[in-house]
């Protein structure tokens, strides 16, 4: 799978999905858009308009899980189908507005379980995926703290079982290379094809407590993890929240140096 587009594109993250806010994003000819509430999309789509801007969205969207977070690899069947029946809400609404594609979770962030001992767990949620892939185009966003699913061999081939391709979070990556001992560059070798877009902010065990995605920081393989995603051609999206104000200006520096 060959991706050779290059862009620069901001999350609505930034505003935390604040309507109210929307004119004071970062410009760009793409948007991704988080958590807004229903009555705020014709809002939204007017700002997208004004700016003739694309735009991709990020489930939920305007719809909202159960558990608030995602819960596709949850041993719950009730959780499972829930979170099922959201994603699939989001990539109708997505193909009725025009958006370019969903980003979704997988598997479970957090998650201790061995759901992989249950072979339907898996068998449903490439159904699942594969399904949503008929409304719009789908792109999975790796997650973090899963104790059995985590390592870059498993992602690729998960995406080379759905048809989809990787939206890497850098923030999830960097927690997990803390937690699991892994290189973030090996990581990213291994799937560097399927990568369509990655989202830009920092993470650690520390600073994820305090902040939800802070801009900036100062680990070695956040420097090491930030040289080695230039080389790449996909979407380049500012995912930072606005709860962490501290190194966005590093952070928008360098995206707008890719």
């Amino acid at each position: 799978m060959s991706l050779k587009r290059k862009r620069k594109c901001v999350s609505t993250s930034l505003i935390r999905a604040n309507v109210s806010l929307l004119k004071t994003l970062p410009n760009s000819m793409h948007y991704e858009l988080t958590f807004f509430k229903k009555e705020d999309l014709p809002v939204v789509l007017d700002f997208l308009n004004e700016k003739g801007a694309t735009f991709g969205i990020h489930a939920p969207f305007v719809f909202r899980y159960q558990a608030v977070h995602p819960n596709p690899t949850s041993l719950s069947t009730e959780l499972r189908k829930e979170t099922y029946e959201k994603n699939e809400q989001c990539c109708k609404l997505a193909k009725e507005i025009g958006a370019e594609y969903v980003v979704i979770h997988f598997p479970n962030a957090k998650q201790t379980e061995n759901w992989l001992k249950d072979k339907n767990i898996l068998k449903e949620a490439i159904e699942h995926v594969r399904n949503l892939s008929n409304y719009c185009q789908v792109r999975i966003e790796n997650v973090y703290y899963n104790e059995y699913f985590h390592n870059a061999k498993d992602y690729r081939w998960f995406l080379e079982q759905t048809g989809t391709t990787l939206c890497l979070d850098l923030g999830h990556l960097l927690l997990d290379s803390e937690r699991y001992g892994f290189s973030t560059v090996e990581f990213v070798d291994v799937v560097e094809e399927y990568i369509s877009e990655v989202h830009l902010y920092y993470a650690d065990s520390k600073v994820y407590e305090k902040c939800h995605h802070a801009p900036w920081g100062c680990s070695a393989e956040f420097k090491i993890l930030l040289e080695r995603i230039r080389s790449l051609n996909c979407d380049f999206t500012l995912e930072a929240s606005n709860d962490c104000q501290e190194g966005l200006e590093k952070l928008i520096a360098f995206w707008e140096g890719l």
